[in-house]
C-alpha cells in the first residue's frame, strides 16, 4: 500500500481478512452470550502496551488491565485479531483504541460485540485522522489527555477508591516529561535530526527538533514501501551532514533502514534505537529513557548543558 499523501500514514493492514472477521465475530457473539468471567474485577482492554500501561497504573488493583500487543519483537502493523483478542474484548468494561488505522482489527472486534462497550479512541481525542501519523503514544501531551480521560471515567463509577491519588502521581510524572520537552525546545529548537520512519515524530516535533530525513521516505518505510532512489540518496546525504542523531525503529528494521544505520555509523552520527511496542511496565520510565538518550546527544551538540 502506498501513502495517500505525504502528511500522514496509511495503515499497512486496515482490514482483517473476511474469513477471520466472520469466525471471530461468531466466537465473540458466543462469548458474550454464554461465557462466564473468571474474575469479578472490571476488565480494561488496550490494543497496545502504552495505553495499557497507563491504564494499569491508574486502575490497578481495582481492575484487570490487558494489553493485546506486548511483543517488542513483532511488527504491530501486521497483527491480525485472534480468538484470545476476541475473548478479552468480550469481557471488557472499557476498550482503549489507539485509532488512526493503527489497530483497526480492535475497532472491528468492538463493532462485532452484540452489546455496546465504553471505548476510548485516542486518535479521535487528539484529532488525528486515518491516514495521518498514528504513533500518538510517543506524544506526552496525548498521554496526559489519556490519563485525564480515563480518570474521569473511573471516578464516575464506584469501585476505584485510589484512582484520584494514582492519577495525581501519574500526571506529575508526565508533567515532568513535558517540561523536559519545553526545555529542549527552548534550547535546541531547529537542531537537525534524522529518523528511519515516523514512529517518534510527535516527540521530536514537540521538542522543536527539525527532522531532515525526507518525509516521503519516512512514510514509505512506515508503510513497507520502497522509497525512490532519489529519496534514499537524500536521506544518506543528510546523514553525512552530521545531524544530532538518527532515530531507528528496530522493531520494523529492513535492509534499507539498516543501510541508513550503517551510514550513520560511518558518519559518526549517534543512533537512538527505539521500539513501537513499549518495553517494561511504566510508561513514564519507558518514554523518559528515550528522552534521556535524546538529551545526551543534544548535549554533545552544545545546545543543552
Amino acid at each position: 500500500m502506498v501513502p495517500s499523501n505525504i502528511t500522514g500514514m496509511v495503515p499497512r493492514r486496515v482490514l482483517i481478512p473476511l474469513a477471520g472477521v466472520l469466525v471471530i465475530a461468531v466466537v465473540l457473539t458466543a462469548l458474550l452470550q454464554g461465557a462466564t468471567k473468571t474474575s469479578t474485577k472490571p476488565v480494561i482492554v488496550s490494543g497496545i502496551s502504552q495505553w495499557g500501561a497507563l491504564a494499569r497504573q491508574l486502575a490497578a488493583p481495582d481492575a484487570t488491565v490487558v494489553a493485546l500487543l506486548s511483543d517488542p519483537n513483532a511488527d504491530p502493523h501486521d497483527h491480525e485479531a485472534t480468538v484470545s483478542d476476541a475473548e478479552n474484548v468480550a469481557n471488557a468494561s472499557i476498550v482503549i483504541v489507539n485509532g488512526a488505522g493503527y489497530d483497526t482489527w480492535l475497532s472491528q472486534l468492538v463493532s462485532a460485540r452484540s452489546s455496546k462497550v465504553t471505548t476510548i479512541d485516542m486518535a479521535r481525542i487528539m484529532g488525528v485522522a486515518n491516514g495521518q501519523n498514528p504513533h500518538i503514544f510517543y506524544n506526552p501531551l496525548a498521554a496526559i489527555r489519556f490519563v485525564k480521560t480515563l480518570t474521569a471515567m473511573l471516578e464516575a463509577h464506584a469501585g476505584y477508591p485510589g484512582v484520584a491519588a494514582r492519577s495525581s502521581t501519574l500526571l506529575a510524572q508526565l508533567d515532568l516529561i513535558q517540561r523536559q520537552m519545553v526545555l529542549i525546545r527552548q534550547s535546541c529548537a531547529g537542531v537537525h535530526v534524522a529518523a528511519t520512519e515516523d514512529v517518534t515524530t510527535y516527540l521530536l516535533s514537540d521538542a522543536g527538533l527539525d527532522i531532515v530525513t525526507p518525509e516521503s521516505l519516512r512514510l514509505a518505510i512506515g508503510n513497507s514501501v520502497d522509497p525512490s532512489v532519489q529519496e534514499l540518496a537524500t536521506a544518506l546525504n543528510q546523514l553525512r551532514r552530521h545531524p544530532a542523531f538518527l532515530i531507528d525503529n528496530i522493531q520494523t528494521a529492513t535492509p534499507l533502514t539498516n543501510e541508513m544505520v550503517a551510514q550513520a555509523g560511518a558518519s559518526h552520527v549517534p543512533v537512538i534505537k527505539v521500539t513501537e511496542t513499549m518495553v517494561g511496565t511504566s510508561y513514564p520510565k519507558w518514554l523518559g529513557e528515550v528522552i534521556a538518550k535524546i538529551k545526551t546527544d543534544l548535549i554533545k551538540q552544545g545546545c543543552l548543558t
